[in-house]
C-alpha cells in the first residue's frame, strides 16, 4: 500500500512538472476593427463636411404683457399646439374690474357729450363747452380700450403652430409682465447651424451653394437636400467662428427635434482654393499627436497592418484638416478607431 501511494504522488509530480515546462499558451492577436479612409485629391471629392446642430425654423419665448396670478396652465411639454390656441390664463378678476370701472366712466362721458351737443343746438351752450365735453369722451374711450387690452392680454395664445418645447413658469405662481412662460417651437422646417472660420464667411454668403444637403446622425443613410439661408457677421467670442444656417425640410415620417446633431454637407468647388499643398484633406478623427508631431496610422491594404505616418497639417475645414506633407492620393488611414492601435498591429475594416 505504501509503495501504491508512492507511486501515484511520482505519476502526479512527473505530470504537473510536465504541464510546467510545455508554458502557457499564446493568446490569439487582436484584431481591432478600425474605420479606413481613402486620400484622395480635393479636386475628386465631391463635398465638404460640417458638423452642425439642429435648430427650430421658428422659435419663440412666449410672455404676458400683463402680470397676475398664474391661473391655468393649459398645456404639456412636447405637445402640439395650433396658432390662436390659448396657453395658459392669468387671474382676469383685476381685469375685469378695470373694464367695468373704465366703462361706465365712458358711458357717462359720452351721455355728458350728447347732452351738451342737443344744448349747443339749442344755442343753450357754447362751442367750447361741447369740445370739452367730447375731449372727455375721448380719453375715456382711450382708457376702456387700453383696459379691454389688459383683460385679452390675461390669455396668452400661440403666435403659430408648433409644439411646447418647454414650461418655464408654474401654476398659481405670481407673474410679472415680460416673464418667460413657455418655448415655442415650429415643426416641420428646420435650421441646421454650422461653425466656419472668417475665411469661408464671404464664400457662403456670395456664392451661396444650391447643392447642400443634411445627414442627421439619427438618420445617417439619409441625405435631405438644404437650402443656404445666412451667414452671421459677427464672430462667437469664444471660438471666433462664424454662424452659417441651412434650411431643410425633414421627410414627413422623421422626427427632428432641436438640439439633435447632424452633418451639412456643401459642393468642394465652393473651397476649392483653401486646400493647401498637394490638396488634399482627411477627417479630423484620424490625426493623432504625441505632443511633438501630428501622425495617422498608414494602412497596407495587402497585409491590414498599420504603420505610423508623420504629417504636417495646414488649416481645417469643417470637419477636415488639410494636409500639407505626409500623404499622397490613394493612401489609405484609419479615420475611427486609432487611438488603439500600435506599429504592425493587424486590423480589420469596420462596416456601417
Amino acid at each position: 500500500m505504501v509503495f501504491g501511494r508512492r507511486f501515484i504522488g511520482l505519476v502526479a509530480l512527473t505530470a504537473s512538472v510536465s504541464a510546467c515546462s510545455s508554458g502557457p499558451e499564446e493568446e490569439p492577436e487582436i484584431v481591432r476593427p478600425a474605420k479606413l479612409f481613402q486620400v484622395e485629391a480635393a479636386n475628386e471629392r465631391i463635398d465638404v463636411s460640417f458638423p452642425a446642430i439642429i435648430e427650430a425654423r421658428n422659435s419663440s419665448t412666449l410672455t404676458f404683457q400683463v402680470g397676475g396670478l398664474l391661473q391655468d396652465f393649459l398645456v404639456e411639454e412636447g405637445q402640439p399646439v395650433r396658432r390662436g390656441q390659448v396657453i395658459a390664463r392669468l387671474d382676469p378678476r383685476r381685469y375685469q374690474n378695470a373694464v367695468n370701472s373704465a366703462q361706465a366712466q365712458f358711458d357717462n362721458a359720452q351721455s355728458e357729450y350728447e347732452s351738451a351737443a342737443t344744448l349747443f343746438e339749442q344755442n343753450a351752450i357754447s362751442g367750447i363747452a361741447v369740445q370739452q365735453r367730447e375731449a372727455q369722451r375721448d380719453v375715456a374711450a382711450a382708457t376702456l380700450d387700453s383696459a379691454k387690452k389688459d383683460l385679452a392680454d390675461t390669455m396668452l395664445r400661440a403666435p403659430f403652430s408648433g409644439v411646447i418645447a418647454e414650461k418655464l413658469a408654474i401654476r398659481f405662481e405670481n407673474v410679472g409682465a415680460q416673464q418667460d412662460i413657455v418655448k415655442l417651437q415650429s415643426t416641420g422646417s428646420a435650421e441646421a447651424v454650422v461653425s466656419i472660420p472668417a475665411s469661408l464667411v464671404p464664400r457662403f454668403a456670395n456664392a451661396r451653394p444650391t447643392n447642400a444637403y443634411v445627414v442627421l446622425s439619427s438618420a445617417p443613410d439619409i441625405n435631405i437636400p438644404g437650402r443656404f439661408l445666412s451667414a452671421r457677421t459677427q464672430a462667437d467670442t469664444q471660438s471666433q467662428t462664424f454662424r452659417v444656417k441651412f434650411a431643410f425640410n425633414p421627410p414627413a415620417n422623421m422626427a427632428v427635434l432641436p438640439g439633435m446633431t447632424g452633418t451639412v454637407f456643401v459642393g468642394r468647388d465652393l473651397l476649392q482654393d483653401e486646400v493647401e499643398g498637394e490638396g488634399i484633406s482627411i477627417p479630423l478623427g484620424s490625426i493623432l499627436s504625441d505632443g511633438r508631431t501630428r501622425y495617422v496610422w498608414l494602412v497596407d491594404k495587402e497585409t491590414m497592418t498599420v504603420s505610423k505616418r508623420i504629417i504636417q497639417t495646414g488649416s481645417s475645414i469643417g470637419e477636415e484638416v488639410n494636409v500639407i506633407d505626409g500623404l499622397a492620393p490613394g493612401d489609405t488611414i484609419v479615420s475611427a478607431g486609432a487611438s488603439f492601435l500600435h506599429d504592425g498591429m493587424t486590423i480589420r475594416q469596420y462596416e456601417d
